[in-house]
């Protein structure tokens, strides 16, 4: 049920070889750096029933934006850095139909200042002092394959990034050992968390307090070997709720040589253990016990001249199959582990929308049950398992193509919350309709990309690029059946 926010590999590998070691003569002709992206998103969304009363997504076309830009100045061995969004929002078009404001994307709104002008996603400073490598301030977080802790700052297979998990950090980092024999960091942190999956806080009041205690260990030779504990105490905007849960989460990835192709065999797998009163169930008034897990490999193949490529992905994310044993068994993956373009992120993601605004309508009960606004999972991969085989390819510096299939099934029995409890707790979805089996559907994605070719202006990389998606779910009867839709254009430029 907790989302946990974990290390970036990638930065920490970076910063291993800068902070922990040896000093390192830098070429670089300035010591600031700069990078940014610059966002338009057309989207034509699919209009299906998300509940027996006649509510529907109801949101007909509509363009959104975001302007992100970050920069590091690094005068000598310390670096202070920052990165801010700007403008993020839906800009014209229709909002969507479901009630409530609990949807973290405002779909139910215009405005691309509707959080403000501004949200500052990173703030810092780092550098070492001996061999200890320092960091402190605002950071995104990042682990893995992203599907514990995702910075959303990585382009999925198909789809859009939207989040980012945050956290307020105090972190230090060691390589015990010198030379590249024995490449292992250490690192030892404390966090903050300012947003994640199921905890949101702002400094000037309100939301839940997350706190975080990390110890990692890093492998970062030819093959990349990473394991971390974590424990976190969370109290809920009551102050009175808490959860308090332990975490191991086992990262690995191995390139392989095959002749003149490559291929990439990566996966991670958590386990979360704890205790929680943040829900409750009929026999477990005071709280439940927690035992959560979830796991995703890949396996990509590309040729020597990188213009194609065969992956495949596949996950699962524990169910809860009997939710009154005392024990809680559902995972959410972070909401930035995308699978897929609709089966989650637009239409189980509206459902679960309008079900927590169908428990909260007093016409339905007489108030919403403890815990009940962690339904609202943003499209999250959530007690589900898919296999996804992904086909590529680059006929032109300029042109990208790529198609996919999500297979999907539930790691319990598919239920609405409102209806199924209505139904004495028999699996009832959200049509009202009995459930059997555990089949999902099947969606076919493909992507079309126009540009992504960098343009040397003004001294730095500019990137424009045209990204054309769709998504086309078969969904099983479980889900209502039918066919689901979804087409998106995205103007963008990088630097």
């Amino acid at each position: 049920m907790i989302t946990l926010l974990a290390l970036s590999l990638s930065t920490l590998s970076a910063q291993a070889e800068t902070q922990a070691a040896s000093p390192v003569e830098t070429t670089s002709p300035s010591p600031v750096k700069t990078w940014g992206e610059a966002r338009l998103i057309g989207s034509a969304y699919p209009n299906v029933a998300v509940d027996a009363e006649g509510t529907t997504i109801g949101q007909g076309p509509v363009v959104d934006s975001r302007l992100r830009a970050g920069l590091e100045w690094s005068p000598g061995e310390w670096t202070v850095g920052g990165e801010i969004d700007l403008l993020n929002g839906q800009l014209f078009g229709d909002t969507w139909d479901i009630p409530g404001t609990e949807d973290a994307r405002r779909r139910d709104e215009l405005g691309a200042t509707a959080d403000g002008l501004a949200q500052l996603r990173q703030a810092y400073v780092d550098g070492r002092i001996g061999i200890v490598g320092l960091k402190a301030g605002l950071v995104t977080s990042d682990w893995g394959l992203g599907l514990l802790a995702n910075d959303g700052s990585h382009d999925p297979v198909f789809g859009r990034t939207d989040f980012g998990d945050r956290v307020l950090r105090l972190q230090a980092m060691t390589r015990p050992f010198k030379g590249d024999a024995a490449p292992l960091l250490l690192v030892l942190a404390g966090d903050r968390v300012v947003d994640d999956i199921f905890a949101q806080w702002s400094p000037t009041g309100g939301g839940q307090a997350a706190w975080q205690g990390i110890a990692s260990a890093i492998w970062t030779g030819e093959q990349t070997v990473g394991v971390y504990t974590v424990y976190r105490h969370q109290t809920e905007e009551d102050r009175e709720r808490t959860t308090n849960v332990g975490i191991a989460d086992v990262y690995a990835d191995a390139p392989v040589a095959l002749g003149s192709w490559s291929l990439r065999l990566a996966g991670e797998a958590v386990v979360i253990g704890g205790n929680t009163d943040i829900t409750q169930s009929i026999t477990s008034r005071d709280g439940l016990k927690m035992l959560t897990g979830g796991a995703t490999v890949l396996a990509s193949l590309t040729p020597a001249d990188g213009r194609g490529s065969a992956l495949l992905r596949a996950g699962w994310t524990s169910g809860d199959s009997n939710p009154d044993d005392g024990v809680l068994h559902e995972f959410s993956a972070s909401r930035d582990f995308d699978v897929g373009m609709v089966l989650f992120d637009e239409l189980q993601g509206a459902i679960d929308a309008n079900t927590y605004a169908m428990l909260q309508d007093p016409a339905n009960s007489g108030g919403a049950p403890e815990g009940a606004d962690g339904i609202v999972t943003e499209g999250a991969l959530h007690r589900a398992a898919f296999v996804q085989p992904v086909i590529s390819a680059q006929p032109l510096d300029y042109l990208g193509i790529k198609a996919g299939l999500t297979l999907t099934w539930a790691t319990a029995p598919p239920s609405q919350a409102y209806y199924t409890f209505r139904n004495g707790g028999i699996p009832t979805n959200q049509l009202d309709q009995p459930t059997s089996g555990y089949a999902l559907g099947t969606e076919l994605d493909w992507a079309l990309t126009l540009g992504e070719v960098g343009l040397k202006a003004l001294g730095t990389e500019v990137t424009p690029t045209l990204l054309i998606q769709g998504g086309h779910l078969l969904a099983s009867q479980n889900l209502g059946g039918g066919t689901v839709s979804l087409v998106t254009a995205t103007a963008r430029m990088r630097w």
